[in-house]
């Protein structure tokens, strides 16, 4: 092949390899603008709502779960509490059972505080009877269970007692039953406002 017709040859091969190129390289930048896109809406991408909040889908949840618990651990506290206050009262109400002041016992009540479902100023007759014939007392009230109830704010108690006392004449006797009370908060402390007992009585 002469020079002349190589020449001509390479000219008319140019422009259909220059078309080609041109093709290959719109082939790949359209490939290379789909690709992120195809990415974006996978299963393992995330979406533009979450790239704009990415609090929404860390942070939030996070937050959420953090506030529960630490609101499950301030009633936990509270509960915990609270027995402890229901039976340091319990322990001081049967003490001042115990020592037949009825001033001391008394105390423990509030001004309209009624017993088994009378008013328990009717009841102090028979109290100072029963601390006269008795010499002396072992009382225990074990506290089984308690709610708040929402509408009073007074505090339901429910429990067990179990009595043994030595009357005057050296005979010994003992009582035990199921006990409930309403009590009120009063300072640091609770007053009884309703109390109910399946039977005590020395008579």
């Amino acid at each position: 092949m002469s020079f002349l017709e190589s020449d001509k040859v390479q000219r008319e091969i140019n422009p259909t390899m220059k078309n080609i190129i041109k093709i290959l390289l719109l082939f790949l930048i359209l490939i290379g603008c789909t690709s992120p896109y195809r990415e974006a809406g996978s299963g393992g991408g995330y979406s533009d709502t979450q790239k704009d909040n990415p609090k929404a889908t860390s942070e939030q949840p996070l937050e959420t779960n953090t506030g529960e618990k630490i609101k499950a651990g301030r009633r936990q506290q509270d509960i915990l509490g609270q027995a402890g206050r229901l039976r340091s009262f319990l322990f001081l109400y049967c003490r001042a059972y115990e020592s037949k002041d009825l001033d001391k016992f008394s105390a423990f009540f509030a001004p309209d505080a009624t017993e088994n479902n009378r008013p328990f100023h009717e009841f102090l007759p028979r109290y100072r009877r029963n601390f006269e014939r008795i010499k002396t007392f072992n009382y225990r009230i074990d506290l089984d269970s308690y709610t708040l109830d929402t509408e009073t704010g007074n505090i339901k108690v429910k429990g067990k007692y179990f009595i043994q006392y030595l009357l005057n004449d050296g005979t010994w006797k003992e009582n035990n039953g199921i006990i409930s009370m309403e009590l009120i908060e009063s300072g640091d402390s609770y007053l009884v406002k309703r109390l109910n007992y399946s039977f005590l009585s020395l008579e």
